[in-house]
C-alpha cells in the first residue's frame, strides 16, 4: 500500500506522535510505501525510515498520490477527508478524543463537525474511545491493540523500596486534565505524613512556576529521548498517573513503567481501567479517584513500603504490558488498513484538468444545455431545467461544478432524491467542501432526515465558511429535531456575522423562551 500520514508537529516529543511515527517505521519495514508529512521538521528525538516531506500546508498539489491518508489529530482530519481519491481513502487514527478537553473549550463545534466528516474511516487504540465514537458519533471505529517499544521498556531487577520513595510522575504540568497538580499535592501530604520522597519528573517542556515551590526534591528530566525512559521508569520505586477523566486516550507511560516491572498508582478512568479486559483482573495498579490527593498519597506510600504489594502490583503490569507489543499493534493495523481499501472501492478522483479532445467536441453541446436550463428556469419550468443539465452532465460525466449545478436544480425542482445521488457520488469520489456539504444537508433536510442534515450542514460549515444563511439552515434543522438550544445557538451565530439576516432575526423570536 501507499499510506501518507499527516503530522502537524513531527518535532515535538509527544506520545501520540511517537506512536504515529512508529508505525510509519514499522509499516514502512514490512514494504509498504509510506510517507510522513508534516508542517515542522523532522524528529530529531529518534530516527525516521522511510521518507519525510515539510509542507507549509496538507492542500492535495502537497501530497503524494496513494492508497491510504491518515490524519492524526483533529486539525490533520479535514485535509485527508478533502484531499482527493488520488491520495487515498481517508482515515483518521484516534488516540483520544480532543473535544472534551478544557483547553479546546470553544473550539468543540469545530471538533465535533469534524468528527461528524462523510466519507472517513476511524481507527482507535482503546475500547472506551471506540465506545465513545460510537455513542456521540455513531462511527462504528476499527479497534486496533496499542503497542510499546519492549526493546526500551523491560524489567529490570525487583527493587526495594528506596529510602527516600523515588516517584515518577509524566507529562505537562499545564494540560488541566493530565492533572498533575493533583500528583504534586499528594506528594506534599505524604512528605507532611513523614515520608521521604523524590518526586522524579519526566516533561516534553520546561518546567511550570507551580512546579518550583515544594518542601520535596525534584529531580528534573526534559525531553527524555523515547530510548532512554526505560532507564528513567526502571528508576522508580511507583509510578503516579493522575489524569481526571476520559480525555486521556491511553496514557502511555503507565504500561510502559509497568513493562519495566514498576508498581504503578492511577486514577480510576476508563483508559486505565480498560486494561483489565486483557488480563481479566484489576490487579496490575492501586486505583484511586482523580483530584483526591490524599488517596493518592496513601496509595503511593503503600505501594512503596509493603513488599507483598509491590511483589502483587508487579507481576499483574508485567503481564498487561505483555499484550500491547509493536508486532501485534503493527499486524493489526496494517489489516485494517489493508481491508478499509479493499472494501472501500474508492473510485478515482474527477479529472479536474483540462478536457480531453472528446470533451472539448461535447463542449458546445454542454453550452447550449447549460443555456436552455437556465431558460426553462427563468420561465418556472423546474423539471425541464434540470433535465437539461441532467443531460449536460451526463456529456461531461467528470466535470464536478455541472454535476453540483444539476444537483442544485433537482433540489429546485422537488427531487431531492436525485440531488442527494448527485452529491452523494462526488463524495464518494474524495470531493469534499462547503458547498457540496451545504447541498447534501439541503437534501437530506428535504428528505426528512434532519439528524443527517444538520451533519452535513456542520460538515460544509467545517469545510467551508461559515456564513449567515448556513448557521441559519442548520437552526432550521435543530428546531426542528427537538434541540432547541442548539436552534438558538445557532440563529445568534447567525445573527452575529450578519445582524440584518431578516429569517435568522424572525426564527430567534420565534423560539420559546429560554
Amino acid at each position: 500500500m501507499r499510506i501518507t500520514w499527516l503530522l502537524e508537529v513531527a518535532d515535538q516529543l509527544w506520545g501520540g506522535v511517537k506512536v504515529a511515527l512508529e508505525d510509519a517505521n514499522w509499516l514502512h519495514r514490512r514494504g509498504h510505501q509510506v510517507t510522513v508529512v508534516s508542517r515542522s521538521k523532522a524528529p530529531d528525538w529518534m530516527r525516521l525510515e522511510c521518507p519525510f516531506v515539510q509542507v507549509s500546508d496538507f492542500r492535495p498539489e502537497h501530497l503524494p498520490d496513494g492508497d491510504v491518508i491518515v490524519g492524526t489529530f483533529w486539525t490533520t482530519v479535514p485535509w485527508s477527508a478533502s484531499a482527493g481519491a488520488s491520495k487515498g481513502v481517508p482515515v483518521h487514527f484516534c488516540q483520544g478524543y480532543e473535544g472534551d478537553t478544557p483547553e479546546n473549550a470553544a473550539l468543540r463545534d469545530r471538533i465535533e463537525s469534524i468528527y461528524r466528516l462523510p466519507g472517513v474511516h476511524h481507527v482507535t487504540i482503546s475500547s472506551h474511545l471506540t465506545q465513545l465514537l460510537r455513542d456521540r458519533f455513531g462511527i462504528q471505529a476499527h479497534q486496533v491493540t496499542y503497542a510499546i517499544d519492549h526493546a526500551v521498556h523491560h524489567p529490570g531487577p525487583e527493587r526495594a523500596p528506596g529510602t527516600p520513595l523515588r516517584i515518577g510522575l509524566v507529562g505537562p504540568y499545564g494540560l488541566a486534565w493530565k492533572d498533575l497538580a493533583t500528583g504534586y499535592a499528594a506528594c506534599k501530604l505524604a512528605h507532611a505524613a513523614g515520608q521521604k520522597l523524590v518526586l522524579v519528573r519526566a516533561s516534553n517542556v520546561p518546567q511550570a512556576p507551580a512546579e518550583r515551590d515544594v518542601p520535596f526534591p525534584v529531580e528534573w528530566h526534559q525531553q527524555l529521548p523515547p530510548a532512554r525512559m526505560g532507564d528513567y521508569y526502571r528508576s522508580l520505586d511507583v509510578l503516579l498517573a493522575t489524569s481526571s477523566g476520559g480525555e486521556e486516550g491511553f496514557f502511555l507511560p503507565a504500561i510502559e513503567a509497568m513493562a519495566c516491572g514498576v508498581p504503578t498508582v492511577l486514577t480510576d478512568v476508563p483508559c486505565f481501567r480498560d486494561h483489565a479486559h486483557v488480563v481479566g483482573h484489576g490487579d496490575y495498579a492501586l486505583f484511586v479517584p482523580p483530584k483526591d490527593p490524599a488517596a493518592m498519597a496513601e496509595a503511593l506510600v503503600l505501594a512503596g513500603a509493603l513488599p507483598e504489594v509491590r511483589q502483587g502490583l508487579r507481576r499483574g503490569g508485567l503481564q498487561v504490558a505483555a499484550h500491547y507489543h509493536p508486532d501485534r499493534h503493527g499486524a493489526q493495523f496494517e489489516a485494517v488498513l489493508q481491508e478499509i481499501v479493499r472494501t472501500t472501492g474508492a473510485k478515482p478522483s474527477l479529472r479536474l484538468v483540462s478536457p480531453s479532445v472528446a470533451e472539448a467536441a461535447t463542449e458546445p453541446i454542454v453550452r447550449q444545455l447549460r443555456t436552455l436550463a437556465d431558460r426553462m428556469q427563468a420561465a418556472g419550468a423546474a423539471v425541464a431545467s434540470a433535465r437539461m443539465l441532467a443531460a449536460a452532465q451526463c456529456l461531461l460525466p467528470d466535470d464536478e461544478a455541472l454535476r453540483l449545478a444539476a444537483a442544485e436544480r433537482w433540489l429546485l425542482a422537488g427531487d431531492a432524491r436525485a440531488a442527494l445521488r448527485l452529491v452523494d457520488d462526488l463524495v464518494e469520489r474524495g470531493v469534499a467542501h462547503g458547498m457540496l456539504h451545504q447541498l447534501r444537508g439541503q437534501a437530506l433536510h428535504a428528505l426528512g432526515d434532519l439528524r443527517a442534515a444538520a451533519l452535513a450542514f456542520r460538515a460544509g460549515m467545517t469545510a467551508g465558511p461559515r456564513s449567515a444563511d448556513a448557521w441559519n439552515r442548520l437552526g432550521v434543522v435543530l428546531f426542528q429535531a427537538g434541540d432547541v438550544t442548539g436552534a438558538r445557538d445557532s440563529f445568534v451565530q447567525a445573527l452575529a456575522l450578519q445582524p440584518d439576516h431578516g429569517d435568522a432575526r424572525a426564527n430567534l423570536a420565534s423560539l420559546p423562551a429560554a
